[in-house]
């Protein structure tokens, strides 16, 4: 630093032209830095305020990925808990639940990335031969046993019994137990920046399940505080704005240090 003082001296020493430049760039610089910072601050505010707005008004998405899993997909909210206690009653109860429990985890954790989903399962019309079933008749006991666990089926898996279905006396009504149903099921959640610039770059969570008999009816996720992609993944320019957002005091010590020397070469050479 002491370097490139000495250089800085020595370059407008005795040059006047020089030295009103040299003044100039570093009062632009300091300039700079301070827009930079009110700028990005009401950017922030406002980010913030339209990520709120469309999560309240975002439902969720359902599409198939490559996998060909169903995937649920819905934003983020990007606050603080602050805020979202500000606008709780614009929250759903789902929402507030979600809510409730990130409260918990505040207590251990600064940084919180948290989901809420509920799922149901629901199988229409299907037949045993279509899960890749077989039928094991029991003329003595007169019971039929159900089951698929030779198939290769992953989606569902089950094992039933069924008594008194065989002829018998009309008074006696068959029985079915069910020894077991399992609904294998891979669930991959994932949190990832949405290619959207304009809105910057807002957080969004999706859930994809392996299982097409589960499906996501309900889904919330917050990020507490709000993890802005310019600092954690930049570009080429968000990089540079970055540089000078986090070296903006140096610039500007600098910049006084710079200009208030130039200022005492230029009386004292006159």
């Amino acid at each position: 630093m002491k370097g490139i003082w000495l250089k800085l001296l020595g370059l407008i020493k005795g040059n006047k032209v020089t030295t009103f430049i040299v003044v100039l760039v570093l009062a632009l610089l300091a300039i700079v830095y301070f827009q930079h910072q009110r700028i990005q601050h009401w950017k922030d505010k406002y980010d913030e305020e339209v990520n709120i707005v469309d999560v309240l008004n975002d439902s969720i998405t359902y599409y198939q990925n490559k996998h060909k899993e169903w995937v649920a997909e819905k934003q983020s909210f990007q606050t603080s808990i602050e805020k979202l206690e500000e606008i709780n009653g614009k929250l759903t109860d789902f929402q507030k639940e979600l809510l409730v429990r990130i409260k918990e985890i505040e207590k251990k954790n600064s940084i919180i990335a948290a989901a809420l989903i509920q799922t149901n399962v629901k199988i229409d019309s299907l037949m045993d031969k279509d899960a890749g079933g077989t039928a094991v008749v029991d003329t003595t006991n007169k019971k039929i046993n159900f089951n698929n666990l030779a198939s290769r089926d992953s989606t569902f898996r089950y094992d039933i019994d069924a008594f008194n279905v065989l002829p018998a006396h009309l008074d006696t009504k068959p029985t079915l137990t069910f020894n077991s149903i399992q609904l294998p099921n891979k669930q991959f959640v994932d949190f990832y920046w949405k290619d959207n610039k304009k809105k910057g770059y807002p957080v969004t969570f999706s859930v994809s399940n392996s299982n097409p008999y589960f499906k996501v009816v309900n889904l919330e996720s917050y990020i507490i505080p709000n993890v802005d992609k310019k600092y954690l993944d930049p570009n080429g320019w968000q990089k540079i704005g970055n540089f000078i957002f986090k070296n903006g005091k140096t610039i500007l010590y600098v910049s006084v240090g710079a200009a208030a020397g130039a200022g005492a070469v230029y009386l004292l050479t006159r």
